[in-house]
């Protein structure tokens, strides 16, 4: 017997990494400290926390909007980057 005990989030990774899109939480979050994070250190400081989350939710929100990031993705993924608050 078969079971389809596998979220909707897992089947979006597993498609994400078959095509080469972003396919983690950690890859979203490592594409934004290499494209994002330092035009926002620039303008606000290393150190304004409130910037930072608030550029990650835009970012992610448009990566969405432009159909490279589901939905899915962008309602269970965090900013775990190297300027996040979250201690992983």
């Amino acid at each position: 017997m078969n079971n389809f005990d596998i979220t909707l989030l897992e089947l979006v990774e597993h498609y994400a990494t078959s095509e080469g899109l972003i396919d983690s939480e950690e890859a979203l979050s490592e594409l934004f400290d290499e494209t994002i994070a330092p035009m926002v250190i620039e303008q606000y400081g290393a150190d304004d926390e409130a910037a930072m989350s608030e550029s990650f939710n835009d970012w992610a929100d448009s990566l969405c909007k432009d159909n490279q990031l589901h939905s899915e993705q962008y309602s269970q993924y965090c900013y775990i980057g190297k300027h996040s608050t979250y201690s992983y």
